[in-house]
């Protein structure tokens, strides 16, 4: 069973689960743990580490894998295996964070395009070669709201090389920053960060929903100092 050493640079929420990801710190790429469940969610039970704590975004981790399992939206999957993940470093240190820097796209294009979402039938024809991306936004506004089911919701508003990105946010540590935050707009400086500040952002594509495979945000990291660090 091959075991990896991956940065996590996402866990945001699926279905009623999470989605997990990192780049491996050998510098070979992105991997996607998922379990056997149809979706692929991962459960509590999956990332609990050996010390007893959840994985967390930043965290270095060491993960046994089966095998890969690729889907067409999401080629890094892999399926893991029955072991406890393992952390090997919390906060991951300049060092290994000096390994995801060469993964930053500067856009205008994610994905392919310049939308917020792929069809199915596109993915079909023309599978992307990968299903998550780090981009570092030229601009970054936040909008809170309620989704179509009464839900609230934030999305990201943010330029990318001249392109306008509108995105859904599934990441529970930004929901939980702005959780006391009325329904509306917000730039940075209004969430209590610079207008100059730069913010690292994770995005994955999700799962087909009704024809569409949508373009999410599933983590914000904020540089400060001399490294990435989470929003708090």
């Amino acid at each position: 069973m091959p075991s990896f050493k991956i940065i996590c640079l996402a866990n945001s929420r699926k279905l009623l689960g999470r989605c997990i990801a990192g780049l491996r710190i050998d510098g070979k790429g992105w991997i996607r743990p998922v379990s056997e469940s149809p979706e692929g969610t991962l459960f509590q039970g999956h990332y609990i580490l050996e010390d007893g704590s959840e994985a967390q975004v930043l965290d270095v981790l060491e993960i046994d894998l089966i095998r890969p399992r690729p889907d067409l939206y999401q080629p890094e999957n892999w399926l893991i295996g029955n072991s406890l993940w393992k952390l090997v470093e919390r906060p991951a240190s300049i060092k290994y964070q000096r390994t995801f820097d060469s993964y930053i796209v500067a856009g205008p294009t994610l994905f392919g395009n310049q939308s917020d979402r792929i069809s199915v039938k596109e993915i079909s024809k023309n599978p992307p070669p990968a299903s998550l991306s780090l981009v570092i936004p030229d601009s970054l506004e936040w909008v809170i709201k309620r989704n179509i089911k009464g839900k609230r919701q934030i999305r990201a508003l943010f330029n990318l090389s001249g392109m306008f990105y509108d995105l859904g946010v599934t990441d529970p540590l930004l929901e939980q920053y702005v959780k006391g935050l009325p329904l509306g707009n917000y730039s940075m400086k209004s969430i209590g960060l610079k207008e100059s500040d730069r913010l690292l952002l994770t995005i994955s594509l999700g799962e087909p929903f009704q024809g569409d495979c949508y373009k999410l945000v599933t983590s914000a990291l904020l540089f400060k100092g001399s490294k990435w660090c989470h929003l708090h």
